[in-house]
């Protein structure tokens, strides 16, 4: 007979957990934006193209491939349900790897703490009501949890495992630009838990990889036509404000002005108090509390994107408390600052400028760095998570940018075989049958403006534009060629109405999100009309190209 223990009741309920969020939440929304973004690109590779030859993408080309593969072999009929599925699979596995691995290094039963409890606070709070689409930064965190697992269970540096660790840092380096500094981070651990001579044998592995990387896309495009893609839409005062602004919420400058004055404040006090610099030991131990709690009671009034920043800032509070007060041991912290340097990097985006994909390490680093101390409070720890992620998974009842789960009630199966289990809105399930109706009309040389970029994947078409979503920030600053191809009379450009009326998430100004949407819209022959579409057709008799 099956012995229960919390330890069992808190596993068994994790794997009910995501099974509900595999065979019931996968069922429900379908929006037109960030969904298709990677499937239309993995489509395109399925079909033969080469990145950044073939097609423009703004970012390092691992999850394009890594999700073609998930699309090449899952069956078409329902493809889109299984691809969600497997991505809530993924997810769920690098909750796990990281618990896992932090505990193998750190014992979480130490703490009081129930790692499959922590597992679901990490999965339930950390995915929101992400739509379980192909993202990079989720792809980036499976192979940065992969990497850290391995490295926790490696006490002694044997070659072809530090190998399979460079390989897979290497590999979430190349889903996005911002986790350029995991490699980075790993070979600082690999240092301070080893030697300098396993340290540089680590280097030439990573050298090695990107040698591959480099000479793979050599022979495909050229040089040039892979840094003028993969730079130059973000600059540096987008990485203060999403990396560090973001952490500090105010100017650079302010901040440093309340540190200096704070620091003075504190020396004034230990000279007239004539104390030493470890009487301020418990203001860094309090900070994290305080910061933690009031992350915490934020997710309670729906601010849990906003929480997981001061999360963050507790944790490196409590670093600094754990390592300048307590052990001033660095191996013993690096991989702290391992964990750290990956929540900060999964942050840096031009959309989601949060670290609440990798709650599970935010989490996971506090309660080390200050659970000792915190034993006694264990008990309370289930009557703060229950509400806590309660309160996260109530975010699935509108998924993302769609309507609330019970007015999903409108099957996609009719619009495209691969779209079939999936349900969305009756104004998007319309919206959908106009679009494979106008597909059916006028052929297969259409192009969608400005957004469902992943159209030509659920119809298995494939547009001459070199990019399918036509915003700003996705064509590399080729708009001039963009419209150019679009003006050719064989093709037919289906553009959403929404776009007219600033659907959410476009700013005021439309040709801020899409100066090609608007040029068609001002200066191309419109043709036809349907509830959710114009249909244009080619320059008008007096308009010229930009």
């Amino acid at each position: 007979m099956l012995k229960l223990n919390n330890s069992t009741v808190y596993k068994y309920l994790f794997l009910a957990i995501l099974a509900c969020y595999c065979f019931f939440l996968t069922q429900f929304g379908l929006e037109n934006f960030d969904t298709g973004y990677i499937p239309s690109f993995s489509w395109r590779i399925i079909n033969g193209q080469s990145v950044y030859e073939d097609f423009i993408y703004k970012g390092p080309p691992v999850t394009l491939y890594f999700n073609a593969i998930f699309m090449y072999v899952l069956p078409e009929t329902g493809q889109f349900f299984w691809i969600r599925i497997t991505n809530y699979l993924l997810f769920a596995s690098q909750v796990y790897l990281i618990v896992s691995a932090v505990d193998n290094l750190y014992d979480f039963s130490k703490f009081k703490v129930s790692k499959w409890g922590l597992m679901i606070v990490g999965f339930v709070v950390s995915l929101l009501n992400f739509s379980p689409y192909p993202w990079p930064t989720t792809d980036g965190l499976l192979f940065a949890a992969m990497a850290f697992w391995l490295v926790s269970k490696t006490d002694e540096p044997k070659f072809f495992r530090l190998f399979a660790v460079a390989f897979l840092a290497v590999l979430c380096a190349l889903t996005k630009q911002s986790f350029y500094l995991v490699p980075l981070l790993f070979l600082f651990w690999i240092f301070m838990k080893f030697n300098l001579k396993t340290a540089f044998v680590f280097t030439i592995q990573l050298l090695f990889f990107v040698a591959l990387y480099l000479g793979f896309i050599l022979s495909m495009t050229s040089f040039d036509k892979f840094i003028q893609q993969t730079t130059g839409e973000t600059h540096v005062m987008d990485l203060f404000h999403a990396g560090i602004q973001n952490y500090i919420f105010m100017p650079v400058i302010w901040f440093l002005g309340l540190v200096l004055s704070f620091g003075l404040a504190v020396l004034i006090y230990l000279k007239v108090k004539k104390q030493k610099p470890t009487a301020i030991v418990p203001l860094f131990k309090w900070m994290a509390y305080i910061i933690f709690s009031i992350a915490v009671a934020l997710c309670f009034v729906k601010q849990i994107e906003l929480a997981s920043r001061l999360a963050f800032v507790a944790a490196f509070f409590a670093l600094i408390y754990s390592y300048g007060f307590k052990n001033k041991n660095i191996p013993l912290i690096a991989p702290i600052i391992v964990l750290l340097g990956i929540a900060w990097s999964c942050s840096i985006s031009l959309g989601y400028q949060f670290p609440i994909f990798f709650a599970t390490g935010i989490v996971s680093c506090f309660l080390v760095l200050v659970g000792k101390d915190l034993k006694s409070f264990s008990k309370y720890y289930f009557w703060i998570a229950f509400p806590v992620c309660l309160t996260a998974f109530s975010y699935n009842y509108r998924p993302y940018r769609e309507a609330s789960i019970p007015n999903l009630n409108y099957s996609l199966e009719t619009v495209s075989p691969k779209l079939q289990y999936i349900k969305t809105s009756k104004s998007n399930f319309e919206k959908y049958t106009e679009l494979k109706q106008l597909i059916a009309k006028y052929g297969e040389n259409f192009i969608v403006a400005p957004n469902i970029p992943m159209a030509n994947y659920i119809f298995n078409q494939q547009s001459e534009l070199p990019a399918d979503w036509l915003i700003e920030t996705e064509v590399a600053r080729s708009q001039k060629m963009f419209i150019s191809l679009a003006a050719d009379k064989k093709n037919y450009i289906f553009l959403e109405k929404s776009f007219l009326n600033r659907e959410e998430f476009m700013p005021a100004e439309r040709e801020k999100f899409s100066s090609i949407t608007e040029f068609i819209y001002e200066n191309f022959n419109c043709i036809a009309q349907t509830k959710h579409f114009l249909v244009y057709n080619a320059l008008k008799n007096n308009e010229t190209l930009p």
